[in-house]
């Protein structure tokens, strides 16, 4: 069983002995689909008893458990689709950004400047605050 267990979470081996990975965190990261396939084979305690022998590092199983924790974390939340703020479901399960929307209308409306004399047309030009208020 041991066997099948390492052959599950040899590229973890492989990562957490390599120099030049980032952290361990990051080979946990990497190596999410094989530690789920080795925990459903094996506690925390016999995944970090093969790890430390073979890497030579020391682990324990609620650090290992900790980081699997976060990396499951991370891949959920990239498994959701969020709903962004201002969207609206619609038929079909399709999404209408209400805020790309106005931003769409509201830039059809901005004035292009082709000369500095239209610039200066359009600072000087007073602002009433009931056009404000109506969109204007």
């Amino acid at each position: 069983m041991n066997d099948s267990i390492k052959d599950q979470i040899n590229n973890l081996i492989s990562l957490l002995n390599d120099p030049n990975i980032k952290s361990k965190q990051a080979a946990f990261n990497v190596c999410f689909e094989q530690l789920t396939q080795a925990k459903k084979l094996a506690s925390w305690e016999t995944i970090v008893s093969i790890i430390n022998i073979e890497t030579g590092m020391v682990f324990d199983a609620k650090t290992a458990a900790n980081m699997y924790g976060r990396t499951k974390k991370k891949y959920l939340n990239k498994k959701k689709i969020i709903k962004p703020k201002g969207v609206n479901p619609i038929e079909n399960n399709e999404f209408v950004s209400t805020e790309i929307n106005k931003n769409k209308i509201h830039q059809n409306q901005k004035r292009h400047v082709s000369n500095p004399d239209e610039l200066r047309k359009i600072r000087s030009r007073t602002i009433d605050l009931d056009e404000l208020k109506n969109g204007d």
